[in-house]
């Protein structure tokens, strides 16, 4: 008997192959987009190294699930959990997502205005101290299941684990 079953292997597969190609996608935007700047300074270097290491630790983590190491499932909730929560207040505004973005929020200027959004591999990251008026929260809800699966995924391995321990 396997410690990882065909069913958990499959479903360590599919969401490996999900992250990598969010990061793929994610990096090409990004270099895309870097080599179009025509100048930029220190801070907004930061931001793009900050995007390009998002996105290749998805890679990484995406890979690990590929190979079937359990170590990719711890490190795969920490890429999901940074794609929970996009926000932006008193000028500085965060959004990240590697794969499927489907986000619910609202924005509050002067009105409450509720919002949806819907992206494929996307970084936003601004520091505007002059724009302190806008505030927006969305919540990306395709990591929540990603991080709900992962989860079932790390019980599954345990209970294989227990049950290997008990046979020997």
């Amino acid at each position: 008997m396997r410690l990882i079953s065909i069913e958990i292997e499959q479903r360590m597969k599919f969401l490996g192959y999900y992250q990598i190609i969010g990061g793929i996608v994610g990096l090409y935007m990004i270099i895309s987009s870097f080599i179009l700047v025509q100048a930029f300074g220190g801070l907004q270097f930061l931001f793009y190294f900050i995007a390009f290491g998002l996105f290749a630790f998805s890679i990484y983590s995406g890979n690990l699930l590929r190979i079937e190491n359990i170590k990719g499932i711890k490190y795969s909730n920490w890429v999901q959990i940074s794609q929970v929560l996009q926000v932006s207040f008193i000028g500085f505004s965060f959004g990240y997502s590697s794969g499927i973005e489907f986000s619910l929020g609202f924005h509050l200027t002067e009105v409450f205005r509720p919002d949806a959004s819907l992206n494929f591999s996307n970084f936003t990251i601004v520091y505007s101290p002059q724009d302190k008026g806008e505030f927006f929260m969305f919540i990306n809800f395709v990591p929540l299941v990603l991080i709900y699966l992962l989860g079932d995924l790390e019980k599954k391995i345990e209970e294989r684990k227990r049950l290997f321990a008990e046979n020997e």
